[in-house]
């Protein structure tokens, strides 16, 4: 930090154009650098992508697996529908979730019955929707 000289009153170096031009120059050389490496020693590219085969290997993040499960179990025809099964894993999901949005408006128990063992059919409702999500994702994860 700038101390003025005893007997000198100073405000010292200014922050405005001064240490702004000092960083603006340590900024566009260190772009410089950047840019040089680069060019010198370039990184190769793999091959391009073929977006029709998908590896074998690949599966989805945890907190999806249960629904890439459902997509697996569900017959990809059924009735004479074609691919069956993806738009009804949607609406499986959005059928979830839009229930779990709405429960607070159906489940209407007064105060003083919230304790989950007075309300048996939440209970029931709950305990099975978390054995089904973890089953899923534990059948997802060990499937090929």
């Amino acid at each position: 930090m700038y101390q003025p000289r005893p007997g000198e009153r100073g405000r010292g170096p200014r922050f405005w154009p001064n240490h702004i031009a000092n960083e603006m120059a340590s900024a566009i050389c260190f772009m410089g650098l950047i840019v040089l490496l680069a060019g010198f020693f370039p990184k190769g590219l793999h091959p391009p992508a073929d977006p029709f085969t998908t590896p074998e290997h690949i599966k989805p993040e945890w907190y999806f697996l249960a629904l890439y499960q459902v997509l697996k179990i569900v017959p990809k025809t059924l009735m004479g529908i074609e691919d069956f099964n993806k738009p009804f894993t949607l609406m499986f999901s959005g059928v979830v979730a839009l229930f779990m949005l709405a429960l607070p408006w159906i489940d209407r128990t007064p105060s003083t019955l919230q304790h989950p063992l007075r309300r048996p059919y939440i209970l029931i409702f709950t305990v099975l929707g978390i054995i089904g999500f973890v089953g899923l994702t534990l059948w997802g994860l060990v499937s090929k």
